[in-house]
């Protein structure tokens, strides 16, 4: 009687992948699913790229017998790293997530970067945040500014903007990073704005004021501007900085020549009541 399984491991040795296979699903038909049976269907076509059936079969065996697991992880390391060479980044992805599903944490790091771009693209920001913190943990000194910059604009998209502000900074410290870095300034004033207006509400004048003034060091957002140099000011005056305060004030008014924006009257308001506080003081002197 014709053994099914040991034709097909001579055929997959001389590299007839498909042949196997055929001879693997005679003896499936009449052997049934035995572990030995289903690791060859695996195997065999894990060696042919079907990702989709090599992952079929794997989820099966490992079913029934768990100790397959290192000869599962070593296939689909296999065919992940044949498709970083092909860069096919969504098989990539496949065959890194069947590693992650068999055993977590399994994913090498030399696969995170791509994995990590690769959800980036999709925008699953929460499945990406821990393969970048891999690589920035890997190569703390040495990060590329591309990758700085993704792993602050992952922050930012969840919500984290003290973190993306921390990361903004450093891409903004680093060479290079061409268009990316107007891009940056915008978003690292958006989370420097937003963070000092809760630090004003939480009672924090000091850590507000340095908030305000990031926005300003990166001059942007600019509809962000005038606000920014007039809360500075309500700061400074609350810390009795006046002479600072009437030059924030007046920074709000040098911003707007017409005098159209919604913080203008604000602003001459409180440099006149300043100035009105400053000649009553001298006089009473």
């Amino acid at each position: 009687m014709r053994d099914h399984l040991a034709w097909g491991d001579r055929l997959l040795g001389v590299g007839r992948a498909e042949a196997a296979i055929a001879e693997y699903q005679v003896a499936l038909r009449t052997r049934g699913e035995e572990p030995e049976v289903l690791l060859r269907l695996a195997h065999g076509y894990a060696h042919l790229d079907r990702l989709d059936e090599a992952s079929d079969y794997y989820a099966r065996l490992l079913a029934v017998d768990s100790t397959y697991a290192d000869q599962a992880l070593a296939d689909f390391y296999a065919m992940a790293k044949r498709a970083l060479e092909g860069n096919d980044r969504a098989r990539l992805a496949r065959a890194l997530e069947q590693l992650e599903a068999i055993r977590p944490g399994a994913v090498p790091l030399e696969f995170a970067l791509p994995f990590a771009r690769y959800y980036y693209g999709l925008g699953e920001f929460a499945n990406a945040l821990p393969l970048y913190l891999s690589v920035l943990a890997m190569e703390p000194d040495s990060v590329e500014p591309g990758v700085r910059y993704e792993v602050a604009s992952v922050y930012y998209e969840l919500g984290e903007c003290k973190q993306a502000l921390i990361h903004y900074r450093a891409f903004l410290g680093q060479r290079g990073g061409g268009e990316l870095r107007r891009d940056t300034r915008w978003h690292a004033g958006q989370c420097a704005y937003q963070l000092a207006q809760k630090d004003k509400e939480a009672g924090r004048p000091e850590d507000a004021l340095r908030g305000y003034e990031m926005v300003i060091e990166f001059g942007s957002p600019q509809t962000l501007l005038d606000d920014a140099w007039f809360e500075r000011g309500e700061l400074l005056f609350s810390l009795g900085e006046f002479d600072e305060a009437v030059a924030s004030y007046q920074k709000v008014l040098d911003l707007n020549p017409m005098r159209t924006g919604r913080r203008v009257r604000l602003a001459e308001d409180r440099i006149r009541s300043i100035r009105y506080r400053n000649t009553n003081e001298g006089e009473q002197q």
